[in-house]
C-alpha cells in the first residue's frame, strides 16, 4: 500500500515519540532492576490476562502486517509478520502448559522445566525472526524476495510449534533451569546467553542494517529495546512472582504494541487521506475546475430530478442559458489567464444572485452556462435577471479586441408542470433557442422561448 509504514520517512515528531518511549522503557528497567527479586503476592489471573493480551495484540500486528505484504509484496513484511506469528503461538502454548492455570503442572503433559523452556525459546525465537525481517531489506525487490517474505511467514510459527513441542515432550529430561519459584539455575545456563545475545544482537542488527530511516524500522527497533528490557529484569528478577518478573511481563506486552500503534496510527492516516482523495475526486466530478461553479456533467445528472421534481411539487422551474458575449475577442486580446480570470469573475456575480440553496449555475462548455431556478416561474426569473445583468457589468472589464463590452446573452425557458408535460431535453433546447435569439438580436440581451423578452 502506497502509504504503508515502511515507506513513510520519519519526521521530527516521530522521532521524538520514540525516543521518549525508548527513554521510558530505559528508566523502567533501570528503576526496577535494583529491587527486581522483591517478591510480590502471587496473583494468579495475571498469566491468563497477560497470555490473551499479548496474543490479541501479537495478533492484530500479524494480521496488519500481513495484509501489507499480500498488498505490497516487500518480503520484509512478511517476514516480520512470521516473527509475530512465532510469539502467537508461543504466548497460546506457554499460557496452556504454565503451572497454576489450568492444571498445578500445566496442560498438555507438561514437565516442571516446560514453561521456563518455552520463555527461553520464545524470547530467543522472536529477536531471531525479527533479525531475519531485516535481513529481508537488503534484498532487490523481485518475485523471489517475496517468496522468502511468504516462507518465513510460514515457517516462523512452524518453528514454534516444533520447538514448543520439543519443550513439553522434553520437559522431564531437559536441564534444569527453574527450583520451585526460583531460576537462579537460568543466570549462570548457557541459555541465558544466548537469550541475551538473540536480543542484543536483534537491536543492534535492526540499527545497523536500516539506519532507522523509516518509521516502521524505527518503533521495531524500540519492540526489540522492550523485549531486551523483559530479559534483563527477568535476569534480575531470579525468581517467578518477583517485581522483575512482573516488569518483564509488562515489557512484552509494550514490545507487543508499539507496532501494533504504528500499523493503527498508519491505517487511520491513510483512511484520513483516502477520505480527502475521495473528497477531492468526487469534488472534481462536480465542479468544474476553473470557475468553481458546476460542471456540465453534474448539470446532466441534476437537471432530470429537478424537473422531476417539479412535477411531483406542482411547481414552476426556469432555465437560464447564459453566453458570455465578445468572449473571444476578449481572450485574444489580453491573453487566457485574463480570460479565466473574466470567466471567474461573470460566475462570482452570477453566484451572488443565487440566493437560494436550490438555485444552481453550471458551466455547460466554454463561456456558456446554465442556471437552473426550482421553484421559479416567469416572473421570478425576470426579477433575478434584472439583478444579474448589472452585477456583470459592475465587473467593469476592460473592452474587447473589437472594442465591444464583455456582457451576458440570456436565453430563458420555464416548465409549468400544471400546463406543460415535455421531456427535460426540451426545455433546455428551448432555453438554447432563446439564448440564440438573444445572439442574433445583437448580444447583451434576454430573451424568452417565443421571442418574448423579458428585462430589456
Amino acid at each position: 500500500m502506497d502509504a504503508a509504514a515502511e515507506n513513510q520517512p520519519i519526521g521530527r515528531g516521530a522521532v521524538w515519540v520514540a525516543g521518549i518511549v525508548a527513554g521510558c522503557i530505559i528508566a523502567a528497567v533501570l528503576a526496577i532492576l535494583p529491587f527486581a527479586a522483591v517478591h510480590l503476592p502471587v496473583i494468579v489471573p495475571f498469566i491468563p490476562i497477560f497470555a490473551t493480551t499479548v496474543c490479541l495484540v501479537e495478533g492484530l500486528t500479524a494480521y496488519f502486517l500481513a495484509i501489507q505484504f499480500r498488498a505490497s509484496g516487500d518480503a520484509f513484511l512478511g517476514a516480520l509478520a512470521g516473527s509475530y506469528c512465532f510469539s502467537i503461538v508461543m504466548a497460546v502454548l506457554q499460557l496452556l502448559i504454565f503451572p497454576g492455570v489450568f492444571s498445578k503442572t500445566g496442560l498438555l503433559g507438561a514437565g516442571p522445566q516446560s514453561a521456563i523452556w518455552m520463555w527461553v525459546i520464545w524470547h530467543t525465537g522472536y529477536p531471531v525472526f525479527a533479525v531475519l525481517a531485516v535481513l529481508t531489506r537488503l534484498l532487490p525487490q523481485t518475485p523471489r524476495s517475496r517468496h522468502a517474505g511468504l516462507a518465513l511467514m510460514l515457517v516462523a510459527p512452524a518453528v514454534a510449534g516444533l520447538f514448543s513441542y520439543l519443550a513439553i515432550a522434553g520437559g522431564g529430561v531437559l536441564p534444569p533451569l527453574i527450583n520451585g519459584l526460583s531460576y537462579q539455575a537460568l543466570r549462570d545456563s548457557p541459555a541465558m546467553a544466548v537469550v541475551l545475545a538473540a536480543n542484543i544482537a536483534a537491536l543492534a542488527a535492526c540499527i545497523a542494517i536500516t539506519r532507522l530511516r523509516d518509521l516502521l524500522s524505527l518503533w521495531l527497533s524500540v519492540a526489540l529495546l522492550a523485549s531486551f528490557g523483559d530479559v534483563v529484569l527477568a535476569l534480575g528478577a531470579g525468581a517467578r512472582y518477583n517485581l522483575g518478573w512482573y516488569g518483564g511481563r509488562v515489557l512484552t506486552v509494550v514490545s507487543a504494541s508499539v507496532v501494533l500503534c504504528l500499523l493503527i496510527f498508519e491505517f487511520s492516516r491513510l483512511y484520513s487521506r483516502l477520505m480527502k482523495a475521495n473528497h477531492s475526486l468526487a469534488s472534481r466530478a462536480l465542479y468544474d475546475g476553473l470557475t468553481g461553479a458546476f460542471n456540465r456533467g453534474y448539470f446532466v445528472e441534476q437537471f432530470p430530478r429537478e424537473i422531476g421534481r417539479s412535477i411531483r411539487d406542482k411547481t414552476p422551474l426556469s432555465l437560464l442559458m447564459i453566453d458570455v458575449d465578445h468572449f473571444k475577442a476578449y481572450n485574444d486580446l489580453h491573453g487566457h489567464q485574463a480570460g479565466d480570470e473574466c470567466l471567474i469573475g461573470i460566475v462570482g456575480a452570477i453566484k451572488n444572485i443565487l440566493r437560494r440553496p436550490a438555485d444552481f449555475l453550471a458551466r455547460y462548455g466554454g463561456e456558456e452556462f446554465v442556471v437552473v431556478l426550482p421553484g421559479t416561474g416567469r416572473e421570478g426569473a425576470a426579477q433575478l435577471i434584472a439583478a444579474l445583468r448589472p452585477a456583470v457589468r459592475s465587473l467593469k472589464l476592460p473592452p474587447a479586441a473589437s472594442g465591444g463590452q464583455v456582457t451576458v446573452s440570456l436565453g430563458v425557458a420555464t416548465f409549468d408542470p400544471l400546463r406543460d408535460s415535455f421531456a427535460p431535453e426540451e426545455l433546455l433546447r428551448r432555453a438554447d433557442l432563446a439564448l440564440y435569439q438573444a445572439k442574433r438580436g445583437g448580444r447583451d440581451a434576454v430573451r424568452e422561448f417565443e421571442s418574448e423578452i423579458l428585462g430589456v
